[in-house]
């Protein structure tokens, strides 16, 4: 089970890859006017990692005080998937004006992601998943998927 949802961050990294190299193959029939307007979800991803680490690690210290690394570890891997599925959600509405097969690359992407988040968001599914297996990897895996996600933020963000 643990492979299979490692397996699975690594395809939605993958796809992540693919959906905007299709965005900027498409670049020229894209909505702008709906670019401009969601540019302002992308600007808040760049944040949202620390943000809710910070968070996590104030409540581990103060209210839970107990499975801190465990907590740590599922709100990265956590976050992550919903940072993707934000970028593929970008992607799929800023160029829904495309009638191509191509769109349903991030629209596959984004409910594959947010399906993961789902699955893994309670911390009891979390352990099950990765019990046996050392917490440095999946936090290995989160850190792929945010380089390749801010990666493709900012060439999301770039003004042509």
């Amino acid at each position: 089970m643990t492979y299979l949802f490692l397996g699975f961050s690594l395809l939605i990294a993958i796809l992540l890859i693919i959906s905007t190299g299709i965005f900027y193959e498409h670049h020229d029939k894209i909505n702008f006017n709906m670019k401009k307007r969601l540019d302002k979800m992308l600007k808040l991803i760049y944040f949202a990692p620390i943000i809710v680490l910070c968070i996590i690690i104030v409540l581990t210290f103060t209210y839970f005080k107990s499975k801190g690394y465990i907590r740590i570890s599922h709100a990265w891997l956590v976050v992550n998937f919903w940072i993707c599925s934000v970028i593929f959600y970008y992607i799929s509405i800023v160029m829904a004006k495309i009638k191509k097969i191509i769109i349903i690359v991030p629209f596959i992407g984004m409910i594959a992601s947010v399906a993961i988040a789902i699955v893994l968001t309670p911390l009891s599914n979390y352990e099950n998943v990765f019990r046996d297996t050392n917490l440095i990897i999946p936090n290995l895996f989160g850190l792929i998927m945010l380089i390749i996600s801010y990666h493709s933020n900012n060439k999301l963000l770039i003004k042509k």
